[in-house]
């Protein structure tokens, strides 16, 4: 009668879900940004989904292991446990061969402010240990719920008297069933305000790399719930596959089209209690009975779950980031164990420890419509094999097939990994291009500044030969006295000083010291002269009076202090290596690095870094000394293991030679100035103080700072295309 009356409301119920979701998308198009006003119901939605969920895991788990006697109760739960590591190895391996469906791009990245941040640790004892269960409930610690739960039913099992606790605590779990039911029927709202904002708000670029998410779960999936599972289940039972795959059509279908494998479980127990009756599987002893089997393992983490996993992996590739492969141990374990809770919990947990946008978790719900259902196919079939191989188990009737087990295990790894080459040959094929950051770089160009400082406005050339000022300065005449005179500022730069300068594919000078060059000249209301500067002689040069001031990154030392003004530094850089991707394990910190028997580091000639490595370097540390950084990416010193570098301007020559990674051995401690070099002119020194204090102090540093540094974004946002605006034109 139940299944009856679910199969009478949740078609319907299912039909405002797919409606509501349309209508949320149509709204989002509509109003593009304007959504974001509706932002509101959608959280509230998602947190009254997550009001009820972890203190439903915490009875049902609880009282599931606690009403087993303990003479019952100890041969069950120890097939029960058997059966589950087996399917939840399947599960895993499924996730495993899912996530390669996602390409690891080789990318670089600016650089940023967290780089001398100490990795993240994870509080394993706050996370798995209950010391105060009522935290650990409010902080939505699944794993530490799951524990506690789990202690607390094997203590029931043991209790005399257990059942005057049992039976309220049933109540209270039929009590927290029907309140997750009522948010459920809320679903159609929160469903529409989320499809809405999303569709609203996402950069339509981003929208279609969602399918990446549902060809590498989805197909899965269906391999899983219709090959693999009934595969294994006939391998060792004396069921035939095609007898598992038509008892198990109903309860598949209906959990498929309902979007809810609960509701099914009437259906399953009735589906195994055929296939028990019509092929001898043997007697129901007390324990192992389909009825209280079935939902002994409803709350356990299924293969859908598991699986579902995969999200964080595609979490990563959809945000252009790359997870190490020592961070997915510690990620699957906190994943593994929040299966027992609802994703809607796990997910957001394991996208913090992996440092990944939380913003995400609303394209999983997004998702979700579709990928739910396939989730509700796979944890049926999981119930199914679960109840089918534990009850044979019990009855004694298992019956092992090494041939069927072996072609079984063959052709579902041949059939998932053919998914998942096929998943990552389309998304190389389609989304290559967009995880280019190269023309991030070489493509940029100077950001408007307010105040309406432009650097077209001021007129420049750029020398090719570096020759002394043709205006010397006069007796009694200071520096800046000339510069005004004459009406140009001369500027010593290095163009393979990236972010700092650099030329761009116009073959435009840039950089962050360049822009700051020409805030300068604007503000003293003259042009500029760009000079380069010797390598060998840059201080010869100062000192000819080739230029009033060197801008590229100029590293402070004690050799050169005394050429250096006596103003702070105007910036602070932080020293690191660059190394090849494939061995950045190996440089992350330097007591590793000391061990090594032999190696050879690289440095631009005269820089602090040369300096540091001639000095202080240890005797296994060879160091070469380069013309350029180009001569070290574009390997011409091949045996050269790394670059001594600041991690400013390594993380930016990433973006050019992806295949390179930046580290942190010292985790930030050295720390090298950078100065804008001047003849010794007090007056001068002074101006520039004074000046650089005026631009922090007026957000132009930070401005400029925060667009050639950290790469970030400063140009107006163009306001995404919707209807509203591009259509009816009703707003601008």
């Amino acid at each position: 009668m139940a299944d009856s009356t679910a199969r009478k409301w949740h078609p319907g119920f299912s039909t405002w879900v797919l409606i509501s979701l349309i209508l949320g998308i149509g709204c989002g198009l509509f109003l593009g940004e304007y959504a974001e006003s509706i932002r509101w119901v959608s959280d509230v939605y998602v947190g009254l989904l997550q009001m009820a969920v972890l203190p439903y895991v915490l009875v049902s788990l609880m009282t599931n292991i606690g009403q087993l006697t303990r003479e019952s109760g100890i041969r069950l739960l120890r097939v029960s446990l058997l059966v589950l590591l087996v399917l939840w190895v399947i599960g895993l391996v499924a996730l495993a061969v899912s996530s390669l469906s996602f390409p690891r791009w080789a990318t670089g990245s600016f650089y940023s402010s967290r780089f001398t941040d100490p990795p993240p640790a994870y509080d394993w004892k706050s996370l798995f240990i209950p010391s105060n269960p009522f935290e650990s409930l409010a902080e939505n610690a699944v794993p530490a719920v799951v524990v506690f739960a789990i202690g607390l039913g094997f203590a029931l099992m043991k209790l005399p008297g257990k059942e005057k606790l049992l039976e309220p605590l049933q109540v209270l779990i039929e009590a927290l069933a029907k309140v997750n039911k009522m948010v459920v029927q809320l679903t159609p709202i929160g469903l529409f305000a989320i499809a809405a904002h999303t569709a609203g708000t996402i950069e339509l670029g981003q929208l279609s790399l969602l399918q990446g998410y549902l060809l590498a779960y989805c197909l899965p999936a269906v391999i899983i719930s219709l090959v693999v599972l009934p595969a294994f289940v006939s391998a060792f039972t004396p069921l035939g596959y095609w007898d598992i795959l038509r008892a198990s059509r109903d309860p598949l279908i209906t959990a498929f089209v309902i979007g809810n494998s609960f509701v099914v479980l009437p259906m399953i127990v009735d589906s195994i209690k055929r296939l028990q009756e019509g092929h001898d599987l043997g007697d129901s002893g007390h324990g192992n009975k389909p009825e209280s089997l079935v939902p002994l393992a409803y709350p356990m983490p299924d293969v859908g779950r598991i699986v579902a996993l995969v999200f964080i992996p595609f979490a990563a590739w959809f945000s252009g980031t790359v997870i190490d492969f020592d961070q997915y141990p510690p990620l699957m374990g906190v994943g593994f164990l929040g299966a027992f809770g609802k994703p809607v919990v796990t997910i957001p947990l394991m996208l913090n420890l992996a440092e990944l946008p939380s913003d995400l978790f609303n394209l999983y719900l997004i998702s979700g419509v579709a990928a739910a259902r396939f989730g509700d196919l796979m944890k049926t079939m999981h119930l199914i094999a679960f109840t089918l191989l534990t009850f044979c188990i019990l009855s004694r009737t298992i019956h092992f097939k090494p041939t069927k087990m072996v072609v079984g295990i063959v052709g579902s790894l041949v059939l998932l990994l053919a998914t998942s080459i096929g998943t990552r040959s389309y998304l190389i094929a389609e989304f290559q291009d967009h995880y280019s950051r190269e023309d991030l770089l070489i493509e940029r160009t100077m950001v408007p500044i307010r105040h309406g400082t432009s650097f077209q406005e001021t007129q420049h050339i750029i020398l090719e030969t570096s020759k002394p000022n043709p205006q010397p300065i006069k007796p009694g005449q200071t520096r800046i006295e000339r510069i005004q005179d004459r009406g140009i500022l001369r500027v010593g730069f290095s163009s393979d000083r990236m972010p700092f300068a650099y030329f761009n594919s116009q073959h435009e000078l840039i950089g962050f010291d360049i822009q700051m060059a020409y805030v300068l000249a604007r503000d003293l209301d003259v042009d500029i002269e760009f000079v380069p500067i010797d390598q060998d002689n840059p201080l010869k040069q100062l000192r000819e009076d080739h230029f009033d001031i060197g801008m590229s990154a100029i590293e402070g030392s004690v050799t050169k202090a005394i050429h250096f003004p006596e103003s702070d530094p105007y910036m602070e850089v932080t020293m690191s290596l660059v190394v090849p991707d494939h061995r950045e394990h190996q440089f992350r910190d330097i007591e590793t690095i000391l061990k090594m028997p032999r190696l050879k580091l690289a440095a631009v000639k005269n820089s602090y870094f040369a300096e540091l490595a001639r000095k202080d370097f240890p005797a296994n540390i060879e160091v070469v000394e380069l013309d350029t950084v180009h001569e070290y990416f574009e390997s011409r010193f091949s045996e050269v293991d790394g670059l001594v570098i600041s991690a400013e301007s390594g993380s930016t020559w990433t973006l050019l030679y992806p295949n390179f990674a930046v580290t942190n051995p010292l985790g930030g401690r050295n720390k090298v100035p950078l100065y804008y070099l001047s003849d010794n002119d007090t007056e001068f020194d002074q101006f520039l103080e004074d000046w650089l204090r005026l631009k922090r102090a007026d957000g132009t540093y930070q401005l400029l700072y925060d667009y050639w540094i950290l790469g970030e974004e400063k140009r107006p946002k163009q306001p995404r295309w919707c209807v509203i605006r591009d259509v009816l034109e009703w707003v601008d």
